[in-house]
């Protein structure tokens, strides 16, 4: 009885402490922009207008962005200045990216849209879909001179 009660005991404190650790290890967030570059094609304006002087307006295609699971790019709508919309031209494919797509680029929309930038933090389990979509994102965002 006392062996047993032991051996529990021990496994329960060994399993806190490698919670313990794993949780420390974490960190905090980072931006998606950290990671190791992955380039692709250059980025284009497509309608966009910026006077001298003035924020820009219009759509800004930025560079595809190529990953281990296929080619991300975005397109970034500006108005005087502010990001207004993202919207996705290329995604990753196939089995599980797809799934991981489905839910990862809402949430990278909606965190660019709040951060006005390319600097966002990675979504949990799509770590190369949150790294392309950033680099895209800040590609077409620099087209605009921001």
């Amino acid at each position: 009885m006392q062996k047993t009660l032991l051996a529990l005991l021990s496994t329960t404190v060994g399993i806190a402490a490698l919670i313990g650790l794993k949780a420390q290890s974490a960190g905090a967030p980072r931006s998606a922009l950290a990671g190791p570059s992955a380039t692709g094609s250059s980025a284009a304006p497509t309608g966009g207008t910026r006077a001298p002087g003035s924020a820009a307006t219009g759509r800004y295609t930025g560079a595809a962005q190529a990953t281990p699971y296929g080619t991300v790019q975005v397109r970034a709508v500006l108005a005087k200045g502010k990001l207004t919309d993202v919207t996705v031209l290329q995604q990753t494919y196939g089995g599980r990216s797809s799934q991981i797509d489905s839910y990862a680029l809402p949430i990278l929309k909606s965190e660019a849209l709040k951060a006005q930038s390319g600097r966002i933090d990675v979504v949990s389990g799509a770590t190369y879909t949150s790294d392309g979509y950033a680099r895209s994102l800040q590609a077409a965002l620099d087209t605009a001179g921001r």
